[in-house]
């Protein structure tokens, strides 16, 4: 069924001539007729984002911060830089299917897997807090937020922490904090007095945090195909870990960490003469990095298979926004 509209006519015989034409006079009648024409005369009352995000410095000792999202090595670390600087953080599971439902229940229709089961991870752990450890859902909002990387674009990257929120409400914690550090926001996005300063030393630390999860991440992966005595690599893994979180948490040296996790890698027995395909795993940014159902533990089905798996590092995304600051920083200098 087509809908009919009476054409908007514009006298021309007073455009030909008449010195007293008032241009705008007719601009708005023309306007006028097409709001009428189209429904658009009526005042429309658009949505917006309540955006709860407000974290003061009185409100760090009691709020916890949970962070997701990376390699389980790299929220550890994270975990345990952002301790490092007197805030409380958790880091929470690694997004299993029943996020991807809690996802499912309370996202937007139409979500790719990644946002599933992302946004399903926090809305899965508060509901677990309510449901399970009986704290007040005030409480929860209360005491807890969110930290996760925003960004621009077309993809659903710049829009996460909407569907964050909008899955949070419609899960019954209406007003629970998603706070956003920028992509390429610099290292100043807090204002004084912000419960969640980043500036020089939270970046330093997530830098340090990062790259010490890539460089664990890969020689793990290049290590554990050839192992002699099974589990071996895991055990040198867990207790790396945990020497490098603690350097983090103390502020202490991450280089020497990362040092006597060497040695414990190192004291491995391995048997590099049996060869193996390797296979490097691309694509989608969360998809290739998450190690557990959001790609069907792709990395321990590869080396089940018998092949070393080639994985992506973080820090070449870091390098990346480093690089590309600077070449538009030259191209600004020369205009």
């Amino acid at each position: 069924m087509t809908q009919t509209q009476t054409p908007t006519t514009i006298d021309t015989t007073k455009l030909s001539g008449a010195s007293d034409l008032d241009i705008q006079e007719e601009l708005r009648r023309f306007e006028e007729e097409q709001r009428r024409a189209l429904g658009l005369d009526e005042e429309t009352e658009h949505w917006w984002d309540a955006n709860p995000s407000t974290f003061t410095a009185s409100q760090r000792a009691h709020t916890t911060i949970l962070v997701s999202g990376l390699t389980m090595a790299h929220d550890y670390f994270i975990e345990g830089a952002l301790g490092g600087l007197g805030y409380k953080v958790k880091a929470m599971d690694c997004p299993d299917n029943e996020a991807l439902r809690y996802g499912k229940e309370f996202g937007n229709r139409g979500q790719c897997n990644p946002t599933y089961f992302t946004v399903g991870n926090l809305v899965k752990y508060v509901t677990w807090l309510r449901d399970h450890e009986g704290i007040p859902t005030e409480d929860i909002i209360k005491n807890n937020l969110f930290l996760t990387a925003g960004a621009c674009g077309p993809c659903r990257f710049g829009t996460y922490v909407t569907e964050y929120r909008k899955a949070l409400r419609d899960a019954g914690f209406e007003g629970f904090r998603v706070i956003l550090f920028q992509q390429k926001g610099g290292v100043g996005q807090a204002a004084e007095g912000a419960g969640l300063d980043m500036g020089v030393p939270f970046f330093r630390q997530m830098f340090k945090a990062v790259v010490a999860g890539d460089i664990l991440n890969v020689l793990g992966y290049r290590t554990r195909l050839y192992e002699e005595v099974p589990a071996a690599t895991e055990k040198a893994l867990e207790q790396s870990k945990k020497l490098i979180h603690d350097a983090l948490l103390t502020q202490g040296s991450v280089v020497w960490a990362c040092w006597q996790a060497r040695r414990l890698l190192e004291a491995v027995e391995v048997d590099y003469t049996r060869a193996k395909p390797k296979v490097s795993i691309i694509g989608e940014f969360w998809a290739m990095t998450t190690e557990g159902d959001g790609n069907y533990k792709l990395q321990r089905f590869l080396e089940s298979e018998g092949a070393e798996v080639d994985i992506q590092i973080i820090t070449a995304w870091l390098l990346y926004s480093i690089w590309e600051a600077r070449y538009d920083t030259r191209r600004r200098m020369d205009l």
